[in-house]
């Protein structure tokens, strides 16, 4: 009997310790990235960006792959607003709700403020969005608020340290949805590509993820009037 009982604890054990690993949690996933900002005019500019969420490194258990774009009205060198179009495929299926795919058609709208601390930049960023949710049973449509604080420490003319903090709120009904922080060292490659290196953890309301961060970052001005 006594086996028995060993035995059934240690087949429970082994079967949690299971689930836990396929929550992705354990695991060291990858977070990469495309951006590019390119002014059109002196008070236009168009934005883009493709990312890519993996569960595990490599590129393994894909989490997310979502493609951007957007358009930007500059009322300065330091304040933007700007609307765009997202769409998204998600893979749910190491969260909570087990969903093998979700395919979304986003909305965005933000305002973008930029200043400098002596030679620290500093930048914030609110977005809403309108989120069309398809998933295999049912469409959604989902409301979201968001909000980023980032900071860039220059440390030469080549190299920057990069960290920021991203949280974001339903507002269907007001609750946390997730958040993101970044620590990582960028490289400037000439003035208009930089890389940035570094860790991300990804926070939702019942799991955390650790992320391997690469972003590449392109940045062209097309415009007559240099600004």
């Amino acid at each position: 009997m006594k086996n028995y009982l060993y035995l059934v604890i240690v087949i429970l054990l082994v079967q949690n310790r299971s689930n836990a690993q396929n929550t992705g949690e354990d695991q060291l996933g990858a977070w990469y990235e495309i951006t590019s900002s390119n002014r059109i005019s002196e008070k236009f500019s168009i934005s883009g960006s493709f990312t890519n969420w993996d569960y595990e490194l490599p590129v393994n258990k894909e989490h997310l792959l979502l493609g951007v774009i957007g358009i930007n009205y500059h009322f300065d060198k330091n304040v933007s607003v700007g609307i765009g179009y997202g769409y998204g495929d998600i893979d749910s299926s190491f969260e909570i709700n087990d969903i093998p795919h979700t395919l979304e058609h986003r909305i965005i709208e933000q305002l973008a403020i930029s200043h400098k601390l002596n030679s620290i930049g500093v930048a914030q960023r609110f977005r809403l969005e309108q989120r069309f949710l398809e998933f295999p049973s049912d469409n959604l449509l989902k409301h979201r608020i968001r909000y980023r604080f980032k900071v860039k420490i220059p440390l030469s003319n080549t190299l920057f340290i990069s960290t920021y903090d991203e949280i974001h709120f339903h507002l269907n009904a007001f609750d946390f949805q997730q958040n993101r922080a970044y620590l990582g060292l960028g490289f400037n490659l000439n003035k208009n590509i930089n890389f940035d290196l570094g860790y991300a953890r990804h926070s939702f309301k019942t799991k955390s993820f650790n992320r391997l961060s690469l972003q590449l970052n392109l940045k062209y001005n097309f415009s007559k009037k240099k600004v």
